[in-house]
């Protein structure tokens, strides 16, 4: 296999980060799910088939000749049965996946008061956020009040932890690049 062919969905600025990270690897974006304008335009700039819904059936075509899908800000719950049509499986990133699984983590995050955030990276399962961690990078985010000053930290980590996941994922399944 040369490339690892992979399906995107994503939304926000984390969507967006995670389409322009996968851009610079050496892997194929086969489509994209946008979940908003930011993301849907990339992809059609990027000249990436794009779609509104993981249900949409020219998405889940694309899905068959895919290694593997990679969720950044999803909006949808992936059912099992397609989330096991990927080769190589379904992975999701979220932040402080070690703690606040679900939806609203960093608003959780910062009600708790805590300092140790993450980015993670996990297999998605039929359970939200409970799959196998591929990968997870902590940092000690101190002064941030928002939901928005602590993105603005966890960005960068996204683009790190999207990139070793895959180098993981390709190095067990002897992937060549």
């Amino acid at each position: 296999m040369e490339k690892l062919r992979i399906c995107f969905i994503g939304g926000k600025q984390a969507g967006f980060i995670g389409l322009l990270t996968l851009k610079s690897t050496k892997c194929k974006i086969l489509s994209v799910v946008a979940y908003d304008d930011s993301v849907k335009i990339l992809a059609n700039k990027l000249k990436i088939p794009t779609f509104d819904s993981i249900k949409d059936s020219n998405f889940i075509k694309y899905l068959y000749k895919s290694d593997l899908l990679l969720s950044v800000h999803g909006r949808e719950i992936v059912p099992i049965d397609i989330l096991k049509i990927p080769k190589f499986g379904c992975i999701n990133v979220h932040p402080c996946l070690y703690k606040y699984k679900g939806s609203n983590p960093i608003g959780r995050f910062i009600k708790d008061e805590n300092n140790l955030a993450s980015v993670g990276v996990h297999y998605m399962d039929e359970r939200v956020d409970e799959g196998k961690v591929i990968y997870e990078k902590f940092i000690d985010i101190k002064d941030k009040n928002s939901i928005d000053e602590v993105y603005n930290q966890l960005y960068i980590h996204y683009s790190l932890a999207i990139l070793e996941s895959i180098d993981i994922i390709k190095s067990k399944a002897n992937v060549k690049t």
